[in-house]
């Protein structure tokens, strides 16, 4: 046995779900989507009409229009480890590229509650990132489907933000010297699962895009959240339906 593979594989779990019952056989997506918030699973499943699939952590659903070929992640928890775990278990089912949106912490003073930004890469300030691959700061998004998403946005003249994004797995770690820094350099927002995403999948040479909404502001170093997140919510709608527009 190689000392230096892993005891574990994604694909060996699926197999041992498959022999015990808990996950059926069925045509993978091309295109997972996961969404940490439960207000915009809520949103996919009042418009959209799906089919779930049992035997994943949290809940996937198969959007019928587009014939199963794009899958919503969702009810999981958040965080880095989470979404790391659950890309190696669609990398082992078939899938081929996956998409985050969720809500982050804004870093730039143009921003505000409901903005919408665009990730073309994360900084890796988790710990997930460094079992997958080697040292960097920053791991990219997919700049195809970075332009499929800008373009599928610019044609409803929605206005959003592209850029550098910091995803950390300690939000009251997020030091106000950092804060700044960041800020000094442009890098527009803070989250908690994009570096894991797309480090996961550049792993295995797959493409992977982050977008957020503007939940609550970071500029300046003082911490301010939003009194109404119906805006927040109603982009986290707005980016879903455009990347669903992009993908297929």
């Amino acid at each position: 046995m190689n000392p230096n593979e892993p005891i574990l594989t994604p694909q060996e779990l699926l197999a041992y779900r498959r022999k015990t019952g808990a996950l059926q056989d069925f045509p993978p997506p091309e295109t997972v989507i996961f969404a940490p918030q439960k207000s915009l699973a809520n949103y996919v499943l009042r418009k959209y009409s799906t089919r779930q699939v049992k035997g994943f952590l949290g809940e996937f659903y198969l959007l019928k229009k587009f014939n199963g070929k794009v899958a919503l992640s969702t009810g999981f928890g958040i965080g880095a480890p989470v979404i790391a775990g659950l890309t190696d278990e669609f990398v082992a089912l078939g899938v081929k590229q996956f998409v985050l949106i969720g809500m982050a912490g804004g870093l730039q003073e143009n921003l505000s509650a409901g903005s919408m930004v665009l990730s073309t890469g994360a900084i890796r300030g988790e710990g997930v990132t460094r079992h997958y691959l080697p040292p960097a700061e920053i791991v990219e998004s997919s700049n195809q489907m970075t332009d499929q998403v800008c373009e599928a946005l610019s044609k409803k003249n929605i206005e959003f933000s592209k850029g550098i994004t910091w995803t950390t797995d300690a939000p009251f770690r997020e030091l106000r010297r950092d804060v700044l820094a960041y800020q000094g350099r442009g890098v527009l927002a803070v989250d908690m699962e994009a570096a894991a995403l797309l480090g996961v999948a550049k792993s295995y040479g797959l493409d992977a895009l982050a977008a957020f909404s503007i939940a609550d502001m970071l500029a300046g170093g003082v911490w301010r959240m939003s009194t109404d997140l119906r805006r927040s919510q109603a982009s986290l709608g707005t980016l879903f339906d455009a990347i669903c527009e992009a993908m297929v």
